[in-house]
């Protein structure tokens, strides 16, 4: 059954709304500020948020804007008088499902909460199928003409034929994905399940919860037993990327998993069996997170049995104009191709965003550039920045790292409107990371959204 947060500020109405919810068999959770709300979403998996519009402390606008960060999936509707009408309606603008006017009848609300859950369970099941379509889209070959990335590719197919755990590193797209599906095609589980996970993008109990599964009871909204992720990929191969964002008590966790190849759901005492290969990722040189207490050292020997490092697209740029055409191809259904002079400024362009930023920019270019070739001016954005660099490296010295990750965490802020979850999926990186670097960089997102 659903999960439900209901957010008011007077008393009776949230006592109402949670006996009336409880007796139609929804698990209800109850916030009087926007600031307890904003928490519990951050801890728990809701399906539907039932909010005022006004509160004594915030509003159930300002409420909604940051659920869109935080919990994007979850549907929301506004609780509001009639002197407030076109407030409601601009929450619908922003993305709330619906409104409802006070004083309000317990049938017509019982219809709105039904309507709302049915739509999102529905919208689910066809991005599940729609992932499940796209996944098929995957290339099947790995491109590449760099003789680093031909050695890394002859080590992940050897690799795969093993039962070992394997360490994937790199920025931030460089492929470690698409190397960790080659080795779980390449390797005797291929018939089995391929779970992917993103370990940074979860907090450490939700995290624990996904993987490891959660029996009735273990935490707030867990009203019967769940399946975690170590169950559905039983008999396959579990990718866990961002693996250097999990916390210490995790890991220990995770170890066991390892050692024993047993699970314990949370709120459980009993360990269960499983039968799953790992595949760990990390954009962060973990040797380093080690030294730094960030990391524990039994785990990284663990994880590191064997190691494949795949190095950032501008370490291997003879790699860049036969991916550059792929994506083009693909994009564009073979109606484009790249002129020499388009090609010239790609290889010559620094990529921060490694081969997602390569993909990014000509499935832009794909939809923009006129007629049949990419031209330059096509890649006008590319050419200010390459342009920029080769200023900075004659006028002041070469960019530090640090500028570099600001900029281009600017940038991407910039396309993404200021959204830091889409900020945070382009970038492969967790929200936390970047709220971390928007406060260490005191980038303010008021000139970021103008």
């Amino acid at each position: 059954m659903a999960n439900i947060l209901v957010l008011d500020d007077e008393k009776s109405m949230r006592e109402f709304l949670e006996i009336m919810l409880t007796n139609e068999g929804y698990s209800v959770s109850l916030a009087a500020t926007e600031d307890e709300a904003v928490e519990l979403v951050k801890e728990n998996l809701y399906d539907l948020v039932i909010s005022d519009l006004r509160l004594k402390e915030g509003n159930g606008i300002s409420f909604l804007k940051k659920m869109k960060d935080i919990s994007p999936s979850t549907y929301f509707i506004i609780i509001t008088a009639y002197a407030t009408l076109d407030t409601a309606i601009e929450a619908i603008k922003l993305g709330a499902y619906d409104y409802i006017l006070k004083p309000f009848k317990i049938d017509m609300l019982r219809k709105q909460i039904s309507s709302a859950l049915e739509r999102k369970s529905l919208i689910e099941e066809n991005l599940y199928l729609r992932d499940r379509i796209n996944k098929k889209k995957i290339p099947e070959k790995i491109i590449f003409e760099d003789e680093k990335i031909e050695s890394i590719y002859n080590t992940a197919i050897k690799a795969a034929q093993s039962e070992s755990t394997i360490l994937l590193t790199g920025e931030s797209g460089t492929g470690k994905e698409m190397f960790a599906r080659l080795i779980h095609k390449k390797s005797f589980r291929k018939d089995d399940p391929f779970i992917v996970f993103n370990c940074g993008a979860l907090s450490e109990n939700l995290l624990e919860s996904e993987l490891f599964g959660h029996v009735a009871g273990a935490f707030t909204g867990a009203n019967k037993n769940k399946d975690g992720l170590f169950v559905v990929a039983e008999g396959g191969t579990i990718f866990l990327d961002e693996i250097a964002e999990t916390s210490n008590n995790f890991q220990v966790k995770l170890l066991r998993t390892i050692q024993e190849k047993e699970i314990k759901p949370v709120g459980s005492n009993n360990f269960k069996k499983v039968d799953v290969r790992i595949i760990a990722a990390s954009n962060k040189n973990l040797e380093n997170e080690v030294e730094k207490g960030n990391f524990r050292k039994d785990l990284f020997y663990r994880l590191n049995v064997i190691p494949i490092h795949i190095p950032p697209l501008r370490k291997r740029r003879s790699d860049i104009p036969q991916l550059a055409k792929h994506f083009i191809n693909y994009y564009s259904n073979g109606k484009k191709e790249i002129s020499n002079e388009a090609m010239d400024i790609l290889v010559s362009y620094d990529y921060p965003g490694n081969v997602r930023e390569l993909e990014n920019i000509m499935e832009r270019v794909s939809v923009l550039s006129k007629g049949k070739y990419v031209k330059p001016e096509d890649l006008q954005f590319i050419r200010n920045e390459v342009k920029e660099f080769k200023y900075l490296e004659k006028s002041s010295g070469i960019k530090t790292l640090k500028e570099i990750e600001k900029e281009h965490i600017k940038r991407v802020l910039k396309i993404c409107e200021g959204n830091k979850s889409k900020t945070a999926k382009k970038l492969d990186v967790s929200r936390r990371f970047i709220y971390k670097k928007i406060k260490e960089y005191d980038i303010n997102l008021e000139d970021i959204d103008g």
